[in-house]
């Protein structure tokens, strides 16, 4: 049986099943090359179709994510509904009547420059599905069950008589912006819901305030958090607290504190609660408003777990939806002594619903006796080496290619000589995490690593912390890891970890300078064999356990999807090398 899974959101992509397990997964960007592409998935689902040899005829079954016929027409439309509100916001309170010339516009025509803009009539999702031929074979499941079926079947253990509680949030889908369920026995089973403007929306929202992009920027205000001072973050995190709550008859559900009558996918009082939220941190300091916007999230993300373990005494938690790449929320959830064992599903945010969609439609679909999902590696993508040999004749004047037959002593070597290796190797990862087999990659124990990386390829904020990704078993000489995490370690950087004190400088280059965390993937054998040896010949040298790890890609572009792709990008930075799977890449005369 072959089962595509679609999600035509902010970030399209398109997922296909053979029988119970995932074969192929990949996000339109890696395609399209344009950053969080939004619309519906025609190139993923080409390339999925490709991948497996097969044709739209061969598909039993399409699951899609989420119950709404309408697809986003571009990544500006949603950009553009809050420079709309925000508008009108500005011209109510300063008498602002905005031009086409206004700074915020000119962002909205060059991401129409780059072709994101669509002046056509928008096709909905019949449309597409009609012109593929598979609408007969379409089942659509709602938003909130597709997040909590990705992380359900793709992360609760083999016996299914273990009963978790399982956690979505996000800034809405189908009417809702977070639910809870109870999974066990290969069902999921709604026990609260809620369509209040969430803790995820107020992210949203700030981070558009501060000039970030809604929908992709909110990592960046996390990151910005830790450095304010705590007695100011908390003064905001106050103010703020007027506009997030729960409800008084259950704590499981949100609403929005003195707005009682508004919800947020309906209503006139929303647009209130903006003008009142703008007005509230419109001279508030940019670190403090950051930190105190982190505060309450990862207060009330606490607050909501606790709730729900004191009220069915269920102990494993699952986390899933947009809110939950809060990694530093994550962190704190996994330290409650109530919760017993926490997981989150990789790059949970909307894309991932494909996931959700294509997990329902087995267990909805699949024959009596049929075994179930098989899930684990998330690296689902195109093989690095797809178009090497295209590579080769397409930059054959600019670099030179050399076969290596032992290639992770080899990178391994280049690291401890402080070379900033990209590694482009075996199938691409899917989602927002670099797992190595897309990644930037150096020696974590300099700090001035940093900054080399950021002038030759990354420009990141200069708040932004990398990330480590240290091999599972030797962990602990350099984090914390807290007994919930313990199981299913973090194979997938969806949490954060103390480091050690007295062993930071193992890996400094690699935690955050502010509050000494780590954003550590947890690399196994059995998940990552080829970068987990890669990392152990590098500890065997040094006796540091770990790299710096960094995704692939320029500045404000999709992580890279193959070989000409990864050239293309070495020859625009000043990355040293270059590796595609066993092939070694330098510049020709370096």
């Amino acid at each position: 049986m072959y089962i595509l899974g679609i999600s035509p959101t902010l970030n399209a992509s398109a997922v296909l099943m053979k029988d119970n397990e995932v074969i192929f997964a990949i996000q339109e960007e890696r395609l399209s090359r344009m950053k969080n592409h939004a619309g519906f998935p025609l190139l993923s689902i080409k390339e999925a179709l490709a991948f497996a040899g097969i044709s739209s005829k061969d598909i039993d079954h399409v699951a899609v994510g989420g119950m709404t016929s309408k697809v986003p027409a571009s990544r500006e439309s949603d950009l553009r509904k809050f420079h709309n509100r925000y508008s009108r916001i500005r011209q109510q309170c300063f008498g602002i009547k905005e031009k086409s010339d206004f700074s915020i516009e000119k962002v909205f025509n060059l991401f129409a420059s780059l072709g994101t803009s669509n002046a056509k009539k928008e096709k909905d999702l019949n449309d597409f599905l009609k012109e593929l031929g598979i609408q007969d074979k379409t089942t659509r499941f709602d938003h909130h069950l597709c997040h909590a079926a990705s992380a359900y079947y793709g992360l609760s253990s083999a016996d299914k008589n273990e009963e978790y509680l399982v956690f979505s949030m996000d800034g809405g889908g189908d009417g809702k912006t977070s639910a809870v369920y109870k999974g066990k026995n290969n069902k999921l089973e709604l026990i609260a819901q809620s369509d209040s403007f969430s803790p995820a929306c107020l992210y949203a929202h700030i981070t558009y305030i501060m000039g970030f992009m809604p929908h992709e920027h909110e990592y960046k205000l996390m990151g910005l958090a830790p450095y304010a001072s705590p007695k100011y973050s908390k003064a905001v995190y106050d103010m703020l607290s007027n506009f997030i709550g729960f409800s008084p008859n259950n704590p499981l559900v949100f609403n929005n504190g003195k707005y009682t009558d508004v919800s947020n996918s309906k209503g006139h009082g929303k647009q209130e609660l903006i003008k009142d939220l703008f007005i509230a941190t419109s001279n508030v300091r940019f670190d403090n408003l950051a930190s105190g916007l982190q505060m309450l999230a990862e207060d009330v993300a606490v607050k909501w777990i606790k709730a729900g373990v004191a009220a069915t005494g269920i102990k494993k938690v699952l986390l899933t939806g947009g809110f939950f790449m809060n990694v530093k929320a994550n962190k704190l959830i996994a330290a409650l002594p109530e919760v017993e064992f926490v997981n989150c599903f990789p790059s949970c945010g909307d894309e991932t619903n494909a996931f959700g969609a294509a997990f329902l439609a087995w267990n909805k679909f699949k024959k009596e006796g049929s075994p179930d999902i098989k899930f684990g590696p998330f690296c689902l993508g195109s093989n690095a080496s797809d178009d090497i040999e295209e590579a080769k004749k397409k930059y054959a004047d600019k670099v030179d290619f050399r076969v290596s037959d032992k290639i992770n002593e080899d990178v391994a070597d280049m690291l401890i000589q402080r070379k900033i290796v990209a590694r482009c190797s075996g199938r691409m990862e899917f989602g927002a995490r670099a797992l190595g087999n897309r990644s930037i990659i150096a020696a974590p124990d300099d700090m001035r690593i940093i900054n080399i990386i950021n002038a030759a390829i990354k420009k990141r904020d200069f708040w932004m912390p990398f990330a480590p990704a240290m091999i599972r078993e030797k962990a602990e000489m350099l984090v914390k890891i807290p007994p919930a995490n313990q199981k299913a370690g973090s194979p997938y950087m969806m949490f954060t970890f103390d480091a050690i004190q007295g062993e930071s400088e193992k890996f400094m280059a690699g935690i955050h300078q502010a509050d000494k965390t780590a954003r550590s993937q947890l690399v196994t054998k059995e998940i990552y064999p080829e970068f987990h040896d890669l990392i152990t010949k590098f500890y065997e040298k040094t006796g540091i356990p770990s790299v710096l790890n960094t995704s692939f890609n320029l500045h404000g572009y999709p992580i890279v999807k193959g070989a000409c792709d990864a050239v293309d990008v070495y020859l625009n930075s000043a990355l040293d090398v270059l590796i595609v799977d066993n092939v070694i890449i330098t510049r020709k005369n370096s």
